[in-house]
């Protein structure tokens, strides 16, 4: 069992906004293999304005109140009650807590700041984020958010931190969650995955205008089932060179001193789509909140 945080920039149910964060935490909950010991918010979806009180609705909403929410800070490391949050928590269990980011990473930057030993003391860093190659979607190129969403703080982690994992932006691409999938749980027995259903086909109606494709890319999914259930996934170990100027960009190659990293590649999409289902099928036998 994984003690784990998730700093995330939830805006699962925000008007044009992306719906992965909240599917993620309902995923790594889902898995039964993690200790969620808080979930701290970020910006990048939106601004922190917008994500903070929607994760606080949000983690409510699932029935997963007893969850502690901390709000970031986009710039002052001393008011920045997440920061805190990791530091303190990392500071008092050495080795034992692992770190899903899937936002900007401004918060693990001011928790450095907080406290230096900060890298030193996490088990796992797991983030969803940067890319290798331009990414493509359809014909239509698209910006990388994470890393390049607060690029000195990207710059700072990934270079200091130990142990870290990063689903891309391309690698992201080998697993396209269908809408005929999704809507199986429209149909489902379960209260709780129908209201799932109704309250995020938001999100795929847009991917179809958008792109004219019939599903949506699972980013944080992708990178939380990498942290706790690995066997889906092939662990490429390869050097990253970030430096400052392609951390705007959130471009993994460039000027910088390489680095070890391990970049997730699933095994079998439809096997790891069917797990991600199952997840959703679980937490809600578990944890039927009023979502």
């Amino acid at each position: 069992m994984k003690e784990i945080i998730i700093d995330c920039d939830n805006t699962f149910g925000v008007e044009g906004c992306d719906i992965d964060d909240g599917l993620a935490i309902i995923y790594s909950i889902g898995t039964g293999r993690c200790e969620l010991l808080g979930v701290t918010t970020t910006f990048g979806n939106n601004t922190l304005e917008v994500v903070t009180p929607n994760t606080y609705a949000f983690i409510k909403r699932i029935g997963m109140g007893h969850i502690p929410v901390f709000p970031g800070h986009a710039s002052d490391a001393r008011q920045n009650k997440a920061a805190s949050f990791l530091a303190e928590t990392v500071r008092r269990y050495p080795g034992r807590v692992s770190v899903l980011g899937i936002g900007s990473l401004t918060n693990l930057y001011h928790a450095w700041l907080l406290d230096p030993d900060f890298f030193e003391n996490v088990d796992q860093l797991a983030f969803m984020g940067g890319i290798t190659e331009p990414l493509i979607i359809m014909g239509k190129r698209l910006n990388e958010l994470n890393f390049s969403c607060g690029s000195a703080a990207s710059y700072n982690v990934l270079t200091k931190g130990k142990s870290i994992t990063i689903a891309t932006g391309n690698t992201c691409l080998d697993v396209l969650f269908t809408k005929k999938r999704f809507g199986l749980l429209a149909r489902s027995g379960s209260p709780f995955l129908r209201r799932l259903y109704s309250q995020g086909e938001y999100w795929f109606a847009r991917e179809h205008v958008y792109f004219g494709h019939d599903g949506i890319y699972k980013w944080d999914v992708f990178a939380a089932g990498s942290l706790l259930c690995p066997e889906f996934f092939t662990e490429r170990h390869v050097n990253i060179s970030p430096d400052p100027e392609s951390m705007k960009t959130g471009i993994l190659h460039g000027k910088g001193t390489p680095r070890p990293v391990v970049l997730p590649v699933v095994k079998d999409a439809e096997k790891f789509q069917e797990h991600v289902y199952e997840c959703y099928a679980r937490f809600a036998q578990l944890h039927d909140g009023s979502f």
